[in-house]
């Protein structure tokens, strides 16, 4: 009886330092997502006012986040010179079948002559961030 109870004592003490390990954190994604920003081009400049009732040209604001395993999201963020948002955009990836790529594309359009900075942030399924630099754009009537 004594050797039957030593050896449950045995399997039981192996059993809770086996449980105690965590294979997760060998594979835990810890490297951000990268941006590559495509438009505007740095320093462009736009029309408050195309003439002919046209109004103001549009701003296309275009960047591609890429991650090794999955992006999540993407988010642009436009400034004025006052570092007041004056516009935000988020998409999320839904498709289950490019999930390392997520592109974001939207157009920005103002009648208030001025520069803007457009900041491109993107976002991964692990949750590691990645903030591109402002990008620079001006308005002028």
């Amino acid at each position: 009886m004594k050797k039957t109870i030593f050896l449950s004592a045995l399997v039981a003490i192996g059993m809770t330092f086996t449980n105690c390990s965590s294979d997760d954190d060998g594979n835990a994604d810890t490297i951000a997502p990268t941006i590559s920003i495509q438009s505007p081009d740095l320093n462009q400049t736009y029309s408050t006012d195309q003439g002919n009732f046209l109004g103001p040209e549009i701003a296309i604001l275009t960047a591609q986040g890429v991650d090794n395993v999955k992006m999540e999201t993407m988010t642009l963020t436009v400034l004025n010179s006052d570092g007041t948002v004056v516009f935000e955009e988020t998409r999320s990836n839904n498709d289950p079948d490019n999930e390392t790529i997520l592109t974001i594309s939207d157009g920005f359009e103002t009648t208030n002559a001025g520069t803007y900075n457009v900041i491109f942030t993107a976002t991964d399924g692990s949750g590691n961030t990645e903030t591109s630099n402002p990008r620079t754009f001006t308005y002028e009537d």
